[in-house]
């Protein structure tokens, strides 16, 4: 009797069991997302490389997590839009509230979130200042842009901080949530994108303001020149060199003033020059242009003096003029006859506040208004570099930031024939 009572029992609660499991199975269903996110278009050039982004994702904790990883310069404000994609089945009303900031350079972080222009959360200097935003209708697609400046504190190539974030939507009378990491790194080394370059190896002076006495030159062989001027205890008497020089690289570069033995001076006065203006972008994909690194070569060649022939070097936007060299001669005042050669000499300065501006970069040369004691000047790899990186008096460059300031010359008064200098002596002889 016993027994038939536990047979009894055992086969009520089986019968429950099966129930149970029944009504289980037949109650759960699965519900696809009324929010879908995907990678939007703005993900960074890598015709440029100054900024990257990679969107992913991971299963954590039961949740599905996107994640938002972007590379950035340091000291350079980028603008990432549209960097995410949410789609919706159908209207549905969103918005986006921070969790927390992480990382061990959070304090170097500043970043806006916005979802359809609307800014949703700021961070600033690792501190949530706007936690979250108005409400956004989402009909279709809405996408997220995203703004983030990294400070000077922070290292190269690091994990600068991450931003956690919960993506809250309405629909169908529920309410639901989906986590979105922000995280932001630094470039292991700086980005830098070349705005012009001109190493003369087209063989062409095309697109160069310049004078008749310019050119560009396959400079592949020596020249010997003779000075025959001479004037009672001055060198030469007379006096011959061979000029040896080569380009800085390929086989070309641009020569300024006397060239294949001209006679005597290119001119009885001169202002030969080679002139560019360069277009300098207030940012390059997405990302601010802060600094420009300007470099080139020179080399100057001269028998003459300060007073008389020199070369002006120099940068110049509207009224302002920065100066590499200015009213420049190896041989000081009226101390002119010797030979000098400079040798090739490197300029390479950093600028700082001429991005989405015009700047004209100028070799110059001035010949006295006699026809003795010859002058000339070659120039070399000129390159304009943006440079994706903090800048200071420290900077990796060796250089510092200098602003441009001073007045540039006027070209019609420096080629006046006498300049205020008085004249020198007669040469006994000068027969090219």
């Amino acid at each position: 009797m016993r027994r038939l009572w536990t047979l009894s029992l055992l086969a009520v609660v089986a019968f429950a069991a099966v129930i149970i499991t029944n009504v289980s199975e037949w109650g759960v269903r699965a519900t696809a997302s009324p929010l879908v996110k995907a990678a939007g278009s703005d993900l960074g050039n890598p015709a440029y490389n100054v900024k990257n982004v990679s969107v992913y994702w991971s299963f954590e904790d039961g949740l599905n997590v996107t994640y938002v990883e972007v590379v950035v310069p340091r000291c350079h404000r980028a603008v990432f839009n549209p960097v995410l994609i949410i789609s919706a089945q159908a209207l549905v009303s969103v918005k986006l509230s921070a969790e927390d900031v992480q990382g061990a350079y959070a304090s170097q972080l500043t970043a806006s979130i916005a979802l359809s222009e609307a800014t949703q959360v700021v961070v600033t200097s690792g501190v949530v200042t706007q936690p979250t935003g108005s409400p956004v209708t989402v009909d279709g697609q809405a996408s997220f842009g995203l703004e983030v400046l990294v400070g000077s504190g922070a290292p190269l190539g690091v994990e600068v901080g991450r931003v956690i974030t919960w993506l809250h939507f309405n629909y169908s009378s529920a309410k639901a949530r989906q986590k979105i990491v922000w995280i932001v790194k630094t470039w292991p080394q700086p980005p830098r994108v070349v705005l012009f370059y001109d190493g003369f190896e087209s063989g062409s002076l095309q697109d160069w303001t310049r004078t008749d006495y310019t050119y560009a030159e396959q400079k592949t062989y020596d020249v010997t020149v003779t000075e025959n001027c001479y004037i009672s205890g001055r060198p030469p008497t007379p006096q011959t060199i061979t000029d040896t020089t080569r380009p800085v690289a390929g086989s070309w570069l641009a020569w300024i003033g006397f060239r294949e033995q001209v006679y005597c001076e290119p001119r009885p006065v001169g202002s030969d020059y080679l002139r560019r203006t360069i277009s300098i972008p207030a940012s390059i994909d997405g990302v601010e242009v802060r600094y420009v690194n300007v470099t080139f070569w020179w080399r100057f060649l001269t028998w003459d003096s300060a007073n008389y022939d020199y070369v002006d070097l120099y940068l110049s936007r509207g009224a302002s003029t920065y100066y590499w060299k200015q009213g420049y001669n190896p041989n000081p005042g009226n101390a002119y006859g010797p030979f000098m050669d400079t040798g090739w000499q490197r300029n390479s300065t950093v600028f700082a506040g001429i991005s989405g501006s015009s700047v004209t970069i100028t070799f110059f040369l001035r010949t006295y208004g006699d026809e003795y004691y010859r002058s000339w000047l070659y120039v070399d790899e000129v390159y304009f570099v943006a440079h994706f990186d903090c800048v200071s008096s420290s900077a990796s460059l060796g250089v510092s930031t200098a602003p441009l300031g001073g007045v540039q010359p006027s070209d019609a008064a420096q080629a006046s024939s006498n300049d205020g200098v008085t004249e020198r002596d007669q040469c006994a002889g000068c027969r090219g």
